[in-house]
């Protein structure tokens, strides 16, 4: 089951062009990218994306919504960069490199999340809701 249908994507990233079969032939390859940055928070089956996204609890709620809305933003940036997956970004024709905080230029299109497809506003906006954590848990 895929986290978002092509009607949720619509909603989110109003106005947009992308059609049908462009959301459908970049949907698998974006989930890849988004699980592999959130440490699979919901591919792992400790949470459950649908039963979040129609939680009452508040946080809850938008941590599932802003979790979608990062995969609308990394769909788009894979169709209008043609950037899919961590090898477009590091053979692309590479014009810059860093490597203290990591940061590769390409054509243009920055990705500055180590090596992957993920664009700057998918990681702001996961980070913010506690999607990149890498901590242990204490109690």
């Amino acid at each position: 089951m895929h986290y978002l249908t092509y009607e949720e994507f619509k909603d989110i990233m109003s106005g947009t062009e992308i059609t049908e079969t462009q959301f459908n032939e970049e949907l698998s390859k974006a989930e890849i990218q988004i699980d592999a940055v959130t440490h699979y928070f919901y591919a792992g089956g400790l949470h459950d994306l649908t039963d979040d996204v129609k939680s009452n609890k508040k946080f809850r709620y938008r941590r599932a919504s802003a979790f979608k809305q990062a995969l609308c933003l990394i769909i788009d940036f894979a169709i209008q960069t043609g950037v899919t997956n961590s090898n477009d970004v590091v053979s692309g024709g590479v014009k810059s490199i860093s490597i203290g905080r990591t940061h590769i230029e390409t054509n243009g299109v920055s990705a500055t999340y180590g090596r992957t497809a993920v664009p700057d506003e998918a990681i702001s906006i996961l980070a913010y809701w506690g999607l990149m954590y890498r901590g242990v848990p204490y109690r």
